[in-house]
């Protein structure tokens, strides 16, 4: 990671908050910058932050992040992985922990419920997420090449509901994804989000975009470049 990805992780990690309820965050960045904003973000997460967590991986199998994690010397001893591309998890050594999930991508909308546990298909990953305090979503607008989108809404819909019924813990969800490919799955995230991030191509914040009545309406309380 060069100066200006450091640069970036002290931002993101700003604008992340840890305390007060869970928070859903989103941040757009173009397609060809979602593998560096994933660094940036787990470098913020699990050594900024201090926090432990879950990686759902959607757009490349889980064992190419944890790869460029070593390369990039970011520490996974708090990071373990839902692998919903190649139907397994993994465990911070990247070696499987549990096959259950055996749908993938296909029916994203059971994926809540599996981490939950609430279909008794997967203690371990349900007792991993009862401890974890961030989850990271790859590129999401993936889910649409294999779901509906009433079926991703459902997800999302299904995935907030988790983190209600574990009001007292909190969870910081951030997922990224290009709103040029994927327009109206941006606008529907966004309404829900407790902040969205725009990124300029070159990697710089835009917006800041903050949520005031419940997801339904957001001000523009950034606006600039780092």
């Amino acid at each position: 990671m060069n100066e200006k990805d450091l640069q970036l992780v002290k931002i993101i990690s700003s604008e992340i908050q840890t305390e007060g309820e869970s928070a859903l965050y989103l941040i757009s960045v173009k397609y060809t910058n979602l593998v560096r904003l994933n660094l940036v973000l787990l470098k913020a997460l699990l050594e900024r932050k201090q926090k432990k967590g879950i990686m759902i991986t959607i757009d490349r199998p889980h064992q190419y992040v944890s790869h460029l994690l070593q390369l990039h010397g970011i520490d996974q001893t708090n990071l373990s992985f839902v692998d919903a591309i190649s139907v397994q998890s993994s465990d911070t050594k990247g070696g499987a922990v549990a096959a259950e999930f055996q749908k993938g991508p296909f029916h994203i909308e059971v994926l809540p419920e599996f981490i939950a546990g609430s279909n008794g298909s997967n203690p371990d990953i349900s007792s991993e997420f009862s401890m974890v305090e961030f989850v990271v979503m790859d590129n999401v607008s993936t889910l649409l090449t294999y779901n509906t989108m009433a079926s991703v809404e459902t997800f999302f819909t299904k995935y907030l509901q988790v983190l209600r019924n574990r009001a007292s813990q909190r969870v910081i969800t951030v997922l990224a994804m290009d709103k040029d490919v994927h327009p109206v799955l941006f606008e529907f995230v966004s309404e829900i989000a407790t902040k969205t991030i725009e990124l300029s191509p070159d990697m710089q914040i835009r917006h800041v975009f903050q949520d005031n009545l419940g997801g339904l309406a957001k001000s523009d309380i950034s606006k600039g470049v780092i």
